[in-house]
């Protein structure tokens, strides 16, 4: 049976009202990603400059607010609970908490780390 593992952090928690069960929280989950290095293609006369300007470009890319050095933060799952699902669940989970993610043919299971 194949199942899709992921580690994840809670990056929102936000109260949310529902037309049909009334108030409730919404959970996002992210991931933290290496960014990419930026590429610089050209041909001829360009690859000079390319390479001349290629550490500004990467420099100013890495100066940008993208959170940690070199990382971005990318959306993995929303979860969306009602009040008085989010009521039973114990310990709640707090912004910053890492959790894993396991995604099985019987169901989503989801554990602090």
């Amino acid at each position: 049976m194949a199942e899709v593992v992921f580690r994840a952090t809670l990056v929102s928690k936000a109260l949310i009202q529902d037309p049909v069960e009334g108030e409730g929280v919404k959970l996002e989950l992210a991931q933290e990603k290496s960014m990419p290095p930026p590429m610089i293609l050209s041909r001829g006369e360009e690859s000079e400059i390319a390479r001349e300007v290629a550490p500004i470009v990467q420099q100013v890319v890495r100066s940008m607010p993208f959170g940690p050095r070199g990382k971005i933060r990318v959306p993995r799952m929303t979860l969306w609970l009602t009040r008085e699902e989010w009521d039973r669940l114990e310990p709640k989970p707090d912004i910053g908490d890492e959790v894993e993610v396991r995604v099985l043919a019987s169901g989503v299971e989801i554990r602090r780390t």
